[in-house]
């Protein structure tokens, strides 16, 4: 039953008018799997909220917005090995920024509601069913950091929300208090034989920004980090706005993309393109043949008087 996905929650008022108790609400760290699976529902602080009725065709505003938080499920993918979120990989850290994305909800979610989400995979990228949440593209830095341990540290810093299409909108989450996801990850890049079987999040803790792990300082003098920002607003398929890199990809895709459309074209120009050859060549055989047979006559009746007396008569 996936109703309670799309269908509106009840309210207070109706809990009170029914004489049932309020329900227990969602804690902003839920554990899924120990060391495998979490669903971090992190506060949105001042973000405004989208709204997503039954029967209306565009997603509108509230106003005044109700306080909300963004959904986050991180999530080991043992078969690689990877770290997931929402279902896309974010570590070990991809050669490209991603474009991420997240449900907004109520603040006031229910431990109930929390616990068919992650029971039903709601977070996953298998799920297809719309719901009533809002989803927002993200904006962040991802950061990994060294640890004297020799593990990685893995923080996660939503900084804007945005949507685009009808009724846009974009939000930078720059309020005091705002908080930021960090996990603990042994070392990925150990070369083991069989790393996956050792790849879990030793810890995952929601802090504040002022309270995040600090990176620590190699002799070089420089940070052990690897930070990435990411604006989806700054981004498309090709790459960053204003980067060479984005117009190279550009040629070489839209290269791709005029044979990928004209390949049937292209196939048919080659057929004809080669038959008409292969005729031109047959014509021109001929041509050639028989220029070749008219030298001969030419040859053999020049030749011919020399050969009109009759042969001696013969003697015994």
């Amino acid at each position: 039953d996936q109703r309670w996905s799309y269908l509106p929650d009840k309210t207070a008022s109706w809990y009170k008018d029914n004489g049932k108790p309020l329900p227990k609400l969602a804690e902003g760290l839920t554990t899924v799997e120990d060391g495998q699976s979490y669903i971090v529902k992190l506060e949105c602080l001042g973000c405004p909220f989208r709204l997503r009725t039954i029967g209306e065709v565009y997603e509108t505003w509230q106003d005044p917005a109700q306080d909300n938080s963004l959904l986050l499920n991180f999530t080991i993918d043992a078969s690689e090995p990877t770290l997931l979120l929402n279902g896309e990989r974010i570590a070990p850290t991809p050669l490209l920024p991603l474009d991420l994305s997240a449900f907004q909800t109520p603040a006031n979610l229910s431990e109930e509601t929390m616990g068919k989400m992650a029971s039903q995979h709601m977070l996953d990228s298998s799920w297809k069913l719309g719901t009533k949440y809002g989803k927002l593209e993200l904006q962040y830095e991802h950061t990994i950091l060294a640890t004297e341990s020799g593990a990685e540290m893995l923080q996660f810093d939503i900084t804007g929300v945005h949507r685009r299409g009808i009724n846009p909108g974009s939000f930078i989450l720059n309020k005091k208090g705002q908080k930021l996801v960090q996990l603990l990850l042994p070392r990925l890049s150990t070369g083991e034989e069989n790393p996956s079987t050792k790849l879990s999040i030793k810890d995952i803790q929601i802090v504040e920004r002022k309270d995040r792990a600090q990176p620590l300082r190699m002799k070089c003098g420089k940070l052990a980090m690897i930070r990435t920002e990411y604006n989806p607003l700054e981004w498309d398929e090709f790459g960053q706005f204003g980067t060479l890199t984005r117009s190279w990809h550009r040629v070489l895709w839209g290269s791709a993309s005029f044979f990928v459309r004209n390949l049937p074209y292209l196939i048919i120009f080659s057929i004809v393109f080669g038959c008409i050859s292969i005729i031109r060549w047959h014509i021109k055989r001929a041509e050639e043949l028989a220029v070749a047979l008219a030298n001969d006559d030419t040859e053999a009746a020049l030749l011919a008087p020399e050969y009109d007396d009759a042969p001696p008569d013969y003697v015994d």
